[in-house]
């Protein structure tokens, strides 16, 4: 009985250490899959401004083109001047000539606010593109760590898978699936130890008998109130 018992509590330790080492896998994991999240989402930041950006400086370039065509429309008109004869029509081309000067104008204070907006859009390209690039720089420096971490990590478990699976074997299965089934159950504790007449696991007192019993050391006990393997520490 105290041969299986130890059995137990080893194998115990190292499916504890096996559960701690998936655990730092997972957390390693997240870490990565944290970092590039932020970098995916800064990413889609920078080209959802570069799309803006070029849309806007595809209507300032619209503008440009609207302004040399007022241009040439007010220079092609001022042109005929020489050549009217009638006061009405010198009047009437004296207007178109303020009606284009005012359309250039307002063309001009239009081209002048979207420059505006085309600065202000490429200071927030240039600022998220520089924290995509040290979002990036972050990540890469941290995959290769985490990976290395990973391989380490990984040769531990397996190491400890080996040794696990020798002193598996040693352990009749019938008493190895309820130990596997307890840990499950129990949070990684299915082996624990009596002190002072209670299982340290849950705490609680066991009946005289069992106790008696288990002092006896005849075969192995199982806590009545949270079903754990019981042993006790001997002198």
């Amino acid at each position: 009985m105290h041969e299986k018992m130890n059995l137990l509590r080893e194998l115990q330790e190292i499916d504890q250490e096996l559960a701690e080492i998936i655990a730092i896998r997972t957390r390693h994991e997240s870490e990565l899959q944290g970092l590039t999240a932020d970098k995916e989402r800064i990413q889609a930041m920078v080209d959802e401004l570069s799309a803006q950006l070029d849309e806007l400086q595809k209507e300032e370039a619209q503008l440009q083109q609207e302004l040399l065509g007022e241009k040439d429309q007010i220079e092609k008109v001022e042109a005929r001047l020489p050549e009217i004869q009638t006061q009405k029509e010198y009047v009437a081309v004296l207007k178109e000539i303020d009606m284009a000067k005012k359309a250039s104008i307002e063309t001009l204070a239009k081209t002048a606010e979207k420059e505006k907006e085309i600065a202000e859009l490429q200071a927030d390209l240039d600022e998220k593109q520089t924290e995509l690039a040290a979002i990036s720089e972050k990540s890469e420096a941290r995959q290769a760590e985490v990976t290395e971490l990973l391989k380490e990590n990984d040769g531990k478990a397996e190491a400890r898978q080996s040794t696990r699976d020798s002193l598996a074997k040693d352990l009749p299965k019938p008493l190895l699936r309820k130990y596997q089934q307890i840990f499950a159950r129990r949070g990684g504790l299915a082996v624990t130890r009596v002190a002072d007449g209670a299982c340290l696991g849950c705490n609680m007192q066991l009946p005289p008998q069992q106790y008696n019993q288990l002092h006896r050391g005849t075969e192995l006990q199982s806590c009545p109130h949270c079903n754990r393997l019981l042993y006790m520490e001997r002198a």
